[in-house]
């Protein structure tokens, strides 16, 4: 583990298919590290049963096949990542508000022992909602 903490950008990803209701689900998250140079995602595969609870009429064969595109996406992007600079531009990119039913929501800061792992452990503690999550990840205010 490394002896100095990193400062890692991250937004999550939240499904919001009626945004006039403001109702929304986080499906995952992305992190962004300057220091070693990383961007990561980490998502819902299936669609996750709260997701189907507050949103029973949506279908999951479309929920799924949108979040795999995502994936691809910051696969494909995070393949060209070379440097510091670009891991900025492409995160800043990936994060800007769009009109979606997926959208990231706003940027927040971490700082972090293990840059490897923070992205499992944010995923774990805003997606899945776990409770026992790191306490390494202080509460947003």
């Amino acid at each position: 583990m490394n002896s100095t903490h990193s400062v890692c950008n991250y937004s999550l990803l939240r499904f919001l298919p009626y945004p006039q209701t403001g109702e929304l689900v986080n499906v995952g998250v992305l992190v962004s590290c300057l220091q070693p140079c990383l961007l990561h995602f980490q998502g819902e595969g299936k669609m996750p049963a709260r997701v189907h609870a507050l949103f029973p009429q949506q279908n999951s064969k479309t929920f799924e096949a949108a979040m795999k595109a995502i994936r691809q996406d910051v696969e494909r992007i995070t393949a060209q990542i070379r440097a510091p600079k670009s891991c900025k531009l492409a995160f800043t990119e990936l994060v800007r508000p769009r009109e979606n039913t997926f959208r990231f929501g706003e940027v927040r800061t971490i700082s972090t022992a293990d840059p490897q792992i923070i992205s499992e452990e944010l995923f774990r503690r805003y997606v899945r909602m776990e409770s026992a999550a790191s306490e390494a990840i202080p509460a947003q205010r």
